[in-house]
């Protein structure tokens, strides 16, 4: 057998790639030594996990925005004949949902996931104390489908925040596992 750059293991160990390793424009990593990542340099790449203090405060603005946005469209209702049906409510919970998971997949950990919808259910409580809710959904007097809204939203962050933390876990889990690998 020739000896050449691939090394002499049939299982490929410690061989050195044929492609060269692209490190941005005009420049190559071709022959250079592996290098354990720093913090520094991952926050300095492209696509680096962002420090703490920038995902929680994504994570609370999400929430916010999540509990506001949500709050002023979960009062429209589609009528069909005399039934009221709340989509307004059911699109709050989407937006609610993928911006929670958004927070999350971004920071790239599931707690700020949970810290995204446990703010926007603190502000939809907050919201719901006031005496002027009903001028906030457009909504003039209690009515069925108006109460069912409202208890669809309230009610369905803490559904759709579970459901965002579990597949926010599941998507995470294979860079995790990749991570701790190298």
């Amino acid at each position: 057998m020739a000896h050449d750059d691939a090394g002499t293991s049939p299982a490929g160990e410690g061989r050195r790639s044929s492609f060269p390793l692209e490190d941005g424009p005009g420049r190559s990593t071709a022959g250079a030594a592996p290098v354990s990542p720093t913090r520094d340099a991952a926050d300095a790449a492209p696509g680096a996990v962002p420090g703490r203090v920038p995902s929680i405060l994504a994570s609370v603005a999400a929430g916010v925005v999540a509990a506001v946005f949500g709050t002023l469209l979960h009062g429209q209702l589609l009528y069909v004949g005399s039934t009221a049906i709340p989509i307004g409510a059911l699109g709050a919970l989407v937006l609610a949902a993928s911006l929670f998971l958004l927070s999350g997949l971004w920071a790239r950990t599931v707690i700020q996931t949970a810290v995204a919808g446990a703010v926007a259910y603190g502000v939809v409580a907050l919201i719901s104390t006031s005496r002027k809710t009903l001028i906030l959904t457009g909504a003039s007097e209690s009515a069925p489908g108006t109460a069912l809204a409202g208890n669809l939203w309230l009610f369905g962050v803490l559904v759709v925040t579970l459901g965002a933390v579990v597949v926010g876990s599941l998507v995470l889990r294979p860079v995790r596992s990749a991570r701790r690998r190298t």
